[in-house]
């Protein structure tokens, strides 16, 4: 990590900080990171929120790990007419190592600054800041997040490989390399501090309600908007999904229902479908997300505007092409007679006049688009990157009852997220559906299509890829499931 870690503290002496103001809008001073700067809780939040304002980047879940690269490599886009995107498409990663290469550099960078933040308050004592508990659960939470999605993306799955090399797991904040862990060791440390994550985060129990609290009710800042945060929601969410890929199906399933079963995430109506999470959190479904403003620029050039040079879109016959994969296809297996109406095809719009391809708006303020008025963000919805929704829970919690053999309860945790998409019940189809393994990741596919998840699942299945992008069946393995770790990650090594 040595290399890694000289461009991270040449990146940290200028810290890009972000206010809680307007919902976590950025401040356009930045200050020098140092111990002056854990002196005091307003030093502090400031250094937490420059985390956040780090992952927002189009590096990491602005862009390419929210629908760029993950949705090229699961074959729902088709990415712009230009590299990287042919290359990540093709699963040609030699000649997109430099681009893929950004993402392991930006992940650690602010991997960095985590535990910055987590030395700085772990010198203090935790009667210093009434939420130095916050504080402290949400670096350690973020830091895992991110060492997550890393041994995801770089390294082969767990359930496969768990004694290969995996990924560095950094705690410390210094100049010396972390030396490589295994794949089932860093699956280790990331559950370990999810675990320490939760511990220190039980007060969003108070914290985070439904309805959501308002800001006006609140007299710390830091307490606005937890959605918004690392909340012990978030670390509950994300150590389900990490139970979930390393194949502990049963220890995912009890996770995911201490998210459901709080009933602070319900699931929405059928009419609020479309826009769910269209450039905002869902004020319902959203477990939590990234404030951005930048981030309907960036949606509006990329998924509304159809241009080959900039867009993504998914596969469809409509834009010229014969797919294997195209989207609708996806939506319409396991649907029976009188299968009701799916909301989630709102999501999708056909090419408009002028356009090439047609387009999905799943996370696009089309509403602001066609008014021409500015966001709401702040008022009744927040702006940004939904990270986690609650749907994904239940697919965790039903595929944990289907393996154990209680298909009843299996079918039942699908229906709930059926019927609240205009669905009909599966028993109630005709002729009547029976809840099986790949009805219920079909069922991921529809509800999580676009929001980056969707390759995953096929590495934990290890599924043969469908490619659209070049007509034709590529056969499961890391060639496809493993990016390149960049070779700078090994100049001052000796292994």
């Amino acid at each position: 990590m040595k290399n890694i870690l000289i461009q991270i503290t040449i990146a940290i002496a200028i810290l890009t900080l972000v206010s809680c103001d307007d919902f976590l809008d950025i401040n356009p001073e930045s200050e020098v990171v140092n111990d002056d700067m854990f002196s005091n809780k307003r030093g502090i939040e400031d250094a937490i929120y420059g985390l956040y304002g780090k992952m927002k980047s189009p590096t990491l879940y602005g862009e390419n790990l929210a629908w760029a690269y993950t949705e090229v490599l699961a074959q729902n886009y088709n990415g712009p007419n230009a590299l990287p995107y042919n290359d990540i498409e093709n699963y040609n990663f030699e000649d997109a190592k430099s681009d893929l290469g950004s993402i392991w550099q930006k992940a650690y960078e602010v991997i960095g600054h985590a535990n910055n933040i987590i030395v700085n308050l772990e010198g203090k004592e935790a009667e210093s800041y009434e939420l130095y508990h916050l504080y402290l659960g949400e670096t350690y939470g973020i830091r895992a997040f991110l060492h997550f999605d890393l041994i995801r993306l770089f390294a082969p799955h767990i359930e496969q490989e768990p004694e290969v090399k995996g990924i560095p797991y950094v705690k410390s904040y210094s100049f010396e390399h972390t030396d490589f862990s295994s794949v089932s060791a860093v699956y280790d440390f990331i559950i370990q501090d999810l675990k320490k994550a939760q511990e220190l985060l039980k007060a969003d129990d108070e914290y985070v309600q439904y309805p959501r609290i308002l800001a006006s009710e609140l007299n710390e800042e830091f307490l606005m908007g937890r959605q918004l945060h690392f909340n012990y929601y978030a670390a509950t969410a994300t150590l389900a999904r990490v139970y979930w890929m390393k194949g502990d199906l049963e220890k995912a399933k009890t996770e995911a229902l201490k998210v459901i079963n709080s009933t602070k995430f319900p699931l929405v109506k059928k009419d609020e479908i479309v826009n769910l999470i269209a450039g905002h959190l869902s004020p319902k479904e959203s477990i939590w997300g990234l404030f951005s403003t930048d981030y309907f620029n960036t949606t509006e050039t990329r998924l509304y505007q159809s241009t080959s040079w900039a867009s993504f879109s998914p596969y469809d016959p409509s834009s010229g092409g014969s797919y294997l994969m195209p989207y609708k296809s996806v939506y319409a297996q396991y649907q029976g007679e009188n299968h009701g109406n799916d909301a989630r095809l709102g999501w999708f719009r056909p090419a408009v006049e002028g356009g090439i391809s047609p387009n999905c708006l799943k996370v696009v303020d089309v509403k602001r688009i066609n008014s021409g008025e500015g966001s709401d963000a702040g008022k009744e919805l927040i702006e940004g990157i939904s990270m986690i929704r609650i749907p994904e829970m239940y697919y965790i919690a039903s595929e944990a009852e289907l393996e154990a053999g209680n298909t009843e309860m299996a079918t039942q945790l699908i229906d709930e997220v059926l019927q609240s998409r205009g669905m009909t019940r599966l028993a109630d189809r005709i002729p009547a559906l029976t809840l099986d393994i790949d009805l219920l990741y079909n069922e991921r596919h529809k509800e999580l299509f676009g929001e980056g998840q969707r390759w995953f699942e096929m590495k934990k299945k290890n599924m043969d890829i469908v490619s659209n992008a070049e007509n034709k069946i590529i056969p499961a393995s890391n060639d496809v499931y493993v990016l390149p770790i960049p070779i700078e990650e090994y100049e001052y090594r000796n292994d």
